[in-house]
């Protein structure tokens, strides 16, 4: 088989084709990283080989066999070759993944040791997803011709779907965590770590903390309290906010530093799309005797996944 090799660079995409297969057993054929631009879509249907994506940043959606699943940051997920797939970036933080494109006649079983058996295409990420990203940018940086580069290529993607394999593992052992105590347990050890870090953490620290998963976590909190994890922790830092309006001469960009925003106007906005009021009016008037409460917090949780 001859060469084929094309590398494509822009300011938002970098991706190297590459149709030399190293072995029959497993080779590259795709890899790069793309921040992708809102309103973009893929249609993954005829391509073959195993996509394992890493994402990066942001959120996007993954619609297979009909199902559509939000994915975000600390996630990754996989397109296999005849599936009918759509995948694209989320309007307001749309994603930025890097990937790794492999085939051959271990390729399954590879994807399999992964964590991506069948009816299965994504999972969380247990392992730090800079390595994912810094093995794609090492195979993007030598995109030349050689045989001493097909032979790190072939290197590159074991180390890639090493560290996947890796991170399947310690899912495994969360997993099996789940069991280890009643839910009430955790949930009442969520709330403590919350209340004592609210203006620090978000959801993932939480649940790292404890040592489950996100999915489990935010499952389990809401039986009890009726609330995810998400809606609790930000409307946490809101009730503290009105106390601190009331009960102390900070300044508004105090208060919102002091609560867990870096940004005041992100604060003022939040608390005027809970409460109805503005922090200041709502320190004028010396409080509400009945604040309203709301649980729509979905333009605040895109900031704060």
């Amino acid at each position: 088989m001859d060469h084929v090799s094309k590398f494509y660079e822009t300011k938002r995409y970098r991706c190297l084709e590459y149709r030399q297969k190293q072995t029959e057993d497993l080779y590259l054929t795709f890899c790069g990283v793309e921040k992708c631009a809102p309103g973009t879509s893929f249609h993954a249907h005829t391509r073959s080989g195993y996509h394992l994506h890493v994402i990066l940043s942001g959120k996007g959606t993954l619609t297979i066999r009909g199902k559509v699943q939000t994915l975000h940051f600390g996630q990754m997920f996989m397109t296999k070759p005849g599936e009918e797939c759509w995948y694209g970036p989320d309007d307001d933080d749309p994603w930025t993944y890097c990937w790794m494109t492999f085939d051959g006649n271990n390729a399954r079983s590879y994807a399999e040791n992964c964590g991506f058996k069948d009816g299965i295409n994504w999972q969380d990420c247990y392992v730090e997803h800079q390595e994912f990203y810094l093995l794609v940018q090492r195979i993007l940086e030598r995109p030349e011709l050689n045989l001493a580069n097909d032979l790190l290529r072939l290197g590159i993607l074991l180390e890639y779907l090493s560290l996947a394999v890796e991170s399947n593992y310690k899912s495994a052992q969360v997993v099996r965590h789940h069991h280890e105590y009643a839910p009430d347990v955790y949930v009442n050890h969520a709330l403590d770590f919350i209340r004592y870090n609210y203006a620090t953490i978000k959801v993932n620290d939480v649940a790292k903390y404890i040592g489950i998963n996100r999915s489990y976590l935010t499952n389990i909190f809401k039986k009890k309290m009726g609330v995810s994890p998400q809606e609790y922790l930000l409307q946490f830092r809101l009730n503290r906010g009105c106390q601190l309006l009331l009960e102390t001469r900070l300044s508004i960009q105090e208060i919102a530093q002091k609560i867990g925003y870096e940004n005041p106007l992100t604060f003022s906005k939040m608390f005027k799309s809970v409460y109805g009021v503005s922090p200041r009016n709502y320190r004028m008037r010396g409080g509400m005797e009945e604040l309203p409460s709301r649980k729509d917090y979905k333009e605040e949780e895109q900031a704060q996944e």
